[in-house]
């Protein structure tokens, strides 16, 4: 495989091949490792995407972060641009942009001073490498959002089953990149 849209296209068919209980066992592998982790424990805002297709599940990690008494953010696309507004139940998201669930409230946190510090991103993606390259799914609303406030976000980590991770993954100067990563193995 040599470039962005093979490697896309190959995962993405690996991730189909999932049955939804292998997710689910999976995906609660990936949430316990999250939650033992002293990032996580000290942190107080946490911006989070919104699990969609065959992607680790995140809407257990989401209950389980608010029932911990910790904020959670996730992401809202409009156009070309994404924002990130503080949830406080899951009663607060309804099918988006690309079918996706996403925040019917209005409270951005980009702009929130409560937002500043101790701060933990999870980021979503299809293909990751052992040095924090990542390849998302293409429309780089992730790097332009890490770009613009990377002074607010902090940790960048993400979730991926272990045929997601490669060696090694060529990226574009625009290509943001990653902390680490928590797998399933």
């Amino acid at each position: 495989m040599k470039g962005k849209h093979e490697i896309r296209r190959y995962i993405k068919e690996l991730k189909k091949n999932l049955s939804e209980d292998e997710i689910e066992v999976r995906s609660k592998r990936i949430a316990d490792k999250f939650f033992a982790q002293p990032y996580y424990k000290q942190a107080n805002n946490i911006y989070l995407y919104v699990s969609y297709n065959q992607e680790v599940n995140t809407i257990g990690i989401i209950k389980h972060i608010l029932e911990d008494k910790k904020r959670v953010a996730v992401p809202k696309v409009i156009d070309d641009t994404m924002e990130f507004h503080e949830i406080t139940s899951l009663e607060q998201l309804s099918e988006g942009a690309f079918g996706i669930l996403e925040p019917i409230v209005n409270n951005p946190v980009s702009e929130n001073p409560e937002w500043n510090s101790s701060n933990l991103m999870i980021v979503p993606g299809l293909v990751f490498d052992k040095t924090g390259n990542r390849i998302g799914y293409g429309g780089g609303y992730y790097d332009r959002y890490i770009h613009k406030y990377s002074d607010r976000i902090g940790l960048k980590i993400a979730f991926a089953y272990d045929f997601q991770v490669f060696e090694h993954v060529d990226i574009e100067s625009f290509d943001e990149k990653i902390d680490g990563i928590i797998t399933d193995e």
